[in-house]
């Protein structure tokens, strides 16, 4: 069987029926966050392979949160 020459479009001509049939679908919420605790670190420790990204202490981790995690607008 060959490879058809004419696709038809029938299924993606309205906004509703393109997001019904969309195979990914990737927002702001289903998004992980990497945080790492380094055992016995006094202070947070960068990661040069992942720039802004820190190794955290307990306390750090703690404090971590509020500054990190902000509302992003809904796309």
């Amino acid at each position: 069987m060959a490879f058809p020459t004419h696709r038809p479009r029938r299924l993606r001509t309205t906004g509703a029926l393109r997001r019904l049939v969309a195979e990914t679908d990737l927002r702001p919420r289903h998004l992980v966050l990497p945080m790492f605790v380094k055992e016995g670190a006094a202070e947070p420790v960068p990661i040069p392979s992942m720039p802004g990204v820190v190794q955290h202490t307990r306390d750090s981790l703690r404090k971590a949160p509020p500054r990190r995690f902000r509302r992003v607008s809904a796309g």
